[in-house]
């Protein structure tokens, strides 16, 4: 690690918001070179984005040319089919609306654009929300198409109280939490996409939902935690060796106690898994996702080794793997 350690995943529109999150992860900006690959398994029309490195939250090591590979993924994600939705959940055209609703006993907030009948729901990575990591693709995506919404997990961004908590099953209580909070909007099926934190979220909703996602793309997740991935983890526990760049965002979102004091907690909870048989997340889940997926890697991702998303890959039936972005763009 580098001195200026981010963390797990720190936001997909921080990039551009000004955050600068994982790029610099180990001393270097905007390092990520995302993999990115052709979109066949989604039904995309190009080829899908990012290479975000792991804990932070997404902007922090996509960089300007992260956030960019993940508006053409989003953009190109043209649905093969219809999905119906309940109701009018999204109406008012190109407008982003903020709200809360109660889900799961606790208020979650969530944005949401679009009038699409492609409901997409944005997952964000450790510390992020929907307003920090995917500020990008709720102004960008094709309001004509899709139905975005951008949610806060409980405890992050604007879903507060409560405080932030780790329990073992906090990632099955996070998906659960996102479907229920779909289901409350009144659509009826979603795809997914989710990164870092918000992709191990996503698989786990794939895998235990699978009539109710209709397509997935993840990056930086992992289903299973190594002792290297630990060392990472701690490595990041003190905020205050984050540089400054780094840190801002999170601390006008949070406030500076809060948020040293919920990486903390991050960085423990997400180490409780070591001590599991073969440190295991979600990989006992992955055979059980049915919808097509799309996994996607950063080839320069310094906080989520490759074997990650080779495991993933390897394990969820039909999924597709993410090539770089200059390749794919030729196909």
């Amino acid at each position: 690690m580098g001195k200026h350690p981010a963390g797990r995943g720190f936001g997909a529109g921080r990039a551009e918001g000004g955050a600068g999150w994982r790029g610099e992860v180990g001393g270097a900006e905007g390092v990520a070179s995302g993999q990115s690959g052709p979109g066949t398994a989604l039904g995309l029309s190009a080829c899908a984005l990012p290479a975000a490195t792991r804990p932070v939250t997404m902007v922090a090591v996509l960089g300007g040319r992260g956030v960019l590979r993940l508006r053409l993924l989003l953009s190109a994600l043209k649905p093969g089919i219809h999905v119906p939705r309940a109701g009018p959940a999204a109406a008012f055209g190109t407008s982003v609306t903020s709200a809360k609703v109660a889900v799961n006993g606790v208020q979650l907030h969530y944005q949401q654009t679009g009038e699409g009948d492609h409901a997409v729901l944005l997952l964000p990575g450790m510390l992020g929300s929907g307003e920090t990591d995917f500020g990008p693709q709720l102004k960008n995506l094709n309001k004509k198409l899709f139905t975005v919404v951008a949610w806060d997990p409980r405890g992050y961004g604007h879903s507060r109280p409560p405080d932030r908590d780790f329990p073992a099953d906090f990632f099955e209580r996070d998906a659960k939490d996102a479907v229920d909070l779909m289901k409350a909007l009144k659509f009826k099926k979603v795809s997914l996409l989710g990164w870092s934190d918000g992709g191990i979220t996503a698989l786990i909703a794939a895998a235990k939902y699978p009539s109710y996602i209709h397509k997935m793309v993840i990056w930086g997740a992992n289903a299973y935690v190594t002792d290297e991935d630990s060392m990472i983890y701690e490595g990041i526990r003190d905020v205050s060796k984050w540089s400054e760049r780094t840190r801002k965002p999170l601390e006008a979102l949070y406030g500076y106690d809060y948020f040293a004091r919920t990486c903390e907690k991050w960085v423990d909870g997400i180490r409780q898994f070591k001590h599991l048989p073969d440190g295991n997340i979600c990989r006992h889940l992955l055979p059980r996702v049915q919808c097509p997926a799309l996994i996607v890697h950063g080839e320069k991702d310094p906080l989520v080794p490759r074997f990650h998303a080779d495991f993933i890959h390897k394990h969820v039936k039909g999924s597709r793997f993410g090539w770089r972005q200059k390749e794919c763009l030729k196909k």
